[in-house]
């Protein structure tokens, strides 16, 4: 699925980019008003992608999300860490990569790690893209999208999603991405991550929400229609992590 469509207008919590990191994603929406099984009585939660990897607990934001996902209490989209997951469950050797061999690894030493495979698969298979909520007013991408994107399922736009603008690399080796928020002008509201940011900025009718909470930074969400945004420190740091 490329695109997915939800009228409803929540109110929704739009997460940036767990990877893997459960504590921090308790104790956010604790703050937000949800219970210990991160229930809501009137909200919804909605993943920005790369729920896995990189951070302490992927299988405990997975069993979450899975849980959740399945109630009808929460929705995501498809990150370029959790397509690795995807494209390897695919018979894709290459996307053992990502850091997401120790995710297998602690997947496979799980007890009940067959059943937990086919619902990985499922909730991977199945998430879209793009998720437009609220009518389109607001949109949920991973690294973002532009509004001539809207409504195109080519290769160019799906990379754009899932890995933004790429224009070279840092004399350091950082992928070096361009700006696309600061040229957008569209009506929708776009909640994107991937690139961790120092702050969530709302800027042009976006807002970045990935804080790189797995290197040691912080677990953001937007509230929707509030357009205001929550974090957490995540309280752990991978060093010298990928981007």
């Amino acid at each position: 699925m490329f695109t997915r469509d939800i009228d409803d207008a929540g109110p929704y919590d739009v997460v940036g980019d767990v990877h893997g990191c459960f504590d921090a994603l308790r104790r956010l929406c604790a703050d937000l008003g949800y219970d210990s099984e991160l229930r809501h009585p009137s909200r919804k939660l909605v993943f920005v992608g790369d729920l896995i990897n990189r951070g302490p607990d992927s299988v405990d934001v997975l069993r979450a999300v899975i849980r959740l996902v399945g109630e009808g209490r929460a929705y995501r989209v498809l990150g370029n860490h959790d397509d690795a997951m995807r494209g390897w469950l695919a018979g894709g050797a290459e996307e053992r990569k990502l850091g997401l061999e120790r995710t297998i690894d602690t997947i496979e030493a799980q007890p009940d790690s067959g059943p937990l495979w086919t619902q990985i698969r499922e909730l991977f298979n199945t998430a879209p893209i793009v998720l437009r909520l609220d009518s389109g007013r607001l949109v949920v991408a991973h690294a973002g999208i532009e509004e001539k994107m809207f409504g195109c399922e080519d290769d160019e736009t799906r990379r754009f999603i899932l890995h933004g603008d790429e224009i070279g690399k840092s004399p350091e080796g950082k992928t070096l991405r361009r700006d696309w928020a600061g040229d957008y002008r569209g009506d929708a509201f776009i909640v994107y991550g991937h690139t961790p940011c120092t702050r969530p900025e709302i800027r042009n009718n976006t807002v970045n929400i990935d804080q790189g909470a797995y290197r040691g930074g912080f677990l953001t969400a937007l509230r929707w229609p509030e357009r205001v945004t929550l974090s957490v420190p995540s309280g752990f740091a991978q060093v010298k992590a990928p981007v």
